[in-house]
């Protein structure tokens, strides 16, 4: 009965570690991709964008680093948080983007007056 028991145990054990060294590859897609839509909307053009775009990129390659060492749960968290950082470069560039349109539709609304007071 003891041996059955330690077999449980210890099956048990194994598949807690399994579980926790689980590869983390859906947040590593996660963050690569929000990553790229970061890039494609420009954000290394805007300087707050670009910062944290580097800090997303940079997690996720210390995060390859430990996923290469079986360091798979810290890496999940990294690249969690390289996401995160990944999706405030895209919101950052987006905002900028928008204030520049902002502040031209401003000038043209100027120019426009300018031209009716003329006539």
């Amino acid at each position: 009965m003891r041996f059955i028991t330690f077999q449980m145990v210890l099956g048990f054990c194994s598949v807690l570690a399994a579980c926790g060294s689980a590869l983390p590859t859906e947040q590593l897609t996660t963050a690569k991709a929000s990553m790229a839509a970061a890039e494609v909307a420009g954000a290394s053009d805007e300087p707050a964008a670009a910062l944290m775009l580097k800090h997303a990129r940079d997690q996720i390659e210390q995060a390859e680093k430990l996923i290469a060492d079986g360091e798979n749960e810290a890496a999940a968290w990294l690249l969690k948080r390289a996401a995160v950082d990944a999706n405030l470069a895209l919101a950052l560039s987006e905002e900028a983007e928008t204030a520049q349109a902002a502040t031209k539709a401003k000038e043209d609304l100027e120019e426009l007056k300018k031209e009716l007071s003329e006539e």
